[in-house]
């Protein structure tokens, strides 16, 4: 069986289906606090993100939901413990954008990425964005392809480090239009911010936020978002499509899933929660300011974006020859 079709039909089977279901008696769920366990520190937009929606969804279960910061391990470590847990629902993950690129990487893990975990639903999306220091000596994006068709020497890109979906972006930009890029990887996003805007790297590949922040206050400059719309955090700056990279929309894929073998019944209830909880004007308008851009859907439709952000940046790895990351 080719490998893609093994990771299709190995997400897939994480979905439940109601026909296979295994009855629960909804009047025992939830029966006591639900653990949401954030694989990342407290602090960051993923993690406030997951406290707006936590708050809502304690409503809506009628018993608190608690936010359980287990970072490390590049999101391996909070991933296990819940891949780990009793299949009943009381333990959630805010499933990070990692888990398809460490399924494309094809990383030893100590849980199958598609098999120990339940897709409840796709939450957010943190779209891309490609910027550049004030002093590059380009302006936009066909200023910048200019330059490389001229001959130009090989134009640095900074990223929050090696084998991120910022750096896989990179590099699908570089195999899809012949930028001579070369990228320079740091242990995270706010060390490769600070290096972009001294001027030592002229362009940066990042998610949306926190960087439309020093975008908008003028200190970098946006070149494009890797949305299919504008961005309302920053209106001025064009999407790929209108800065000529037609097709290279890219986002960090977060998602809500809970342990494999949960009853299909009870992940549809949660998939209805969740998605009564992204429902909510204020859910929605503060996870927007966040930079987030909240999606929802059914278990199935998030088990099939896994499938095709693995894919996509699998053939990325494969094409650019980059090594996993230590």
């Amino acid at each position: 069986m080719k490998r893609r079709h093994f990771f299709g039909a190995a997400a897939l089977a994480a979905v439940p289906r109601s026909g296979h279901a295994q009855a629960f008696p909804e009047r025992q769920f939830p029966e006591r606090q639900v653990r949401f366990v954030v694989p990342y520190a407290p602090g960051g937009s993923t993690d406030t993100s997951s406290r707006i929606i936590v708050e809502r969804l304690s409503i809506l279960f009628g018993q608190q939901v608690i936010v359980d910061n287990k970072p490390g391990g590049g999101t391996i470590i909070g991933t296990e413990i819940v891949a780990k847990a009793k299949p009943d629902g009381h333990t959630i993950l805010l499933t990070p954008g990692a888990l398809a690129v460490n399924a494309a990487f094809a990383i030893t893990l100590p849980y199958d990425s598609f098999k120990d975990l339940a897709p409840i639903a796709r939450f957010v999306d943190m779209p891309l964005l490609l910027a550049a220091n004030n002093e590059a000596p380009f302006k936009s994006v066909a200023e910048l392809l200019a330059r490389s068709k001229s001959g130009d020497r090989t134009i640095a890109y900074a990223s929050a480090g090696i084998g991120s979906v910022p750096h896989l972006w990179g590099e699908y930009l570089k195999a899809r239009t012949g930028l001579p890029l070369e990228h320079i990887g740091y242990k995270g996003s706010a060390e490769a911010l600070r290096d972009v805007m001294a001027g030592h790297v002229p362009l940066f590949s990042d998610v949306l936020m926190p960087t439309a922040a020093p975008v908008k206050a003028g200190k970098l400059r946006g070149l494009a978002v890797a949305m299919p719309n504008r961005s309302p955090l920053l209106p001025d700056v064009p999407t790929v499509g209108e800065a000529g990279l037609a097709g290279m929309e890219a986002a960090v894929l977060i998602g809500i899933s809970t342990t494999g073998g949960t009853p299909a019944a009870l992940v549809e209830r949660l998939n209805a929660q969740v998605n009564e909880a992204l429902g909510d004007a204020s859910v929605r308008q503060k996870l927007q300011e966040l930079g987030f851009i909240p999606i929802g859907g059914t278990a199935a439709f998030y088990a099939k974006s896994l499938i095709e952000e693995t894919e996509k940046w699998r053939k990325v790895i494969g094409e650019s020859k980059i090594p996993a990351p230590a």
